[in-house]
């Protein structure tokens, strides 16, 4: 998962935080997403804050040296199984003025049980999505987003954006406590992040990069 150094120019990026993790959205968790569109899940919702996520510095896979977010507010010009496809195709498609930033985590399901960084990157090479798969975004160190032991910047981003459904999965399938009503509900949840790091809107795990294409044009279009 790729990125390139960031270079200090007037031409600033746009984010998207992703939370990435090995697990697979099935036909009939597509059906149950569809019974429940209206019925207290919105594909995204907007999002409301004063601050910025370029206070966060996090540790890339395999490394120990903190990343700094703020490296993602510039963008150099010069560069040009479903999931994980669609957003190497939007990195690729926005390359220019697109860092999507992916964070591993492992309390949905326990679908992300790499125990190193090496596992984790293997995992998605050979396993889910397999077939030696390239990520393209740039993928940090596992963390919890939700619970007592959550990180700051979900506890940050959350602070900012509302939910997109109401109701959680059983209770079976989530490995952390305490529960929240602005928790992540699901694997692949999105955070789609300003030129100037404050988060603007929030995607829920069904929705598709077509749900976020218009946001994210609408974003690159705006001048720094």
């Amino acid at each position: 998962m790729v990125v390139a150094a960031a270079q200090k120019m007037s031409t600033i990026s746009v984010v998207l935080l992703a939370l990435m993790l090995w697990g697979r959205q099935t036909l009939a968790e597509e059906d149950v997403a569809e019974e429940k569109t209206g019925k207290g899940l919105s594909m995204s919702q907007s999002c409301f804050c004063n601050d910025t996520i370029f206070r966060f510095s996090e540790k890339p896979l395999n490394g120990d040296k903190d990343i700094r977010l703020s490296t993602f507010r510039y963008k150099d010009r010069r560069e040009e199984k479903q999931k994980y496809h669609e957003l190497n195709a939007l990195q690729e498609e926005f390359a220019n003025d697109l860092a999507i930033l992916a964070f591993p985590c492992n309390q949905f399901g326990k679908q992300e049980p790499g125990g190193t960084d090496m596992e984790v990157l293997n995992g998605i090479r050979y396993v889910r999505p397999g077939d030696n798969f390239q990520p393209k975004m740039k993928l940090f160190k596992k963390i919890d987003v939700n619970g007592d032991k959550e990180h700051p910047l979900f506890s940050y981003l959350k602070s900012c954006c509302p939910s997109t459904r109401e109701y959680f999965e059983e209770a079976t399938k989530l490995y952390y406590t305490t529960i929240r009503i602005n928790d992540i509900r699901w694997n692949f949840e999105k955070f789609l992040v300003n030129r100037q790091g404050v988060p603007v809107m929030r995607y829920d795990a069904m929705a598709r990069v077509t749900d976020m294409r218009a946001a994210i044009e609408q974003l690159v279009l705006v001048k720094p």
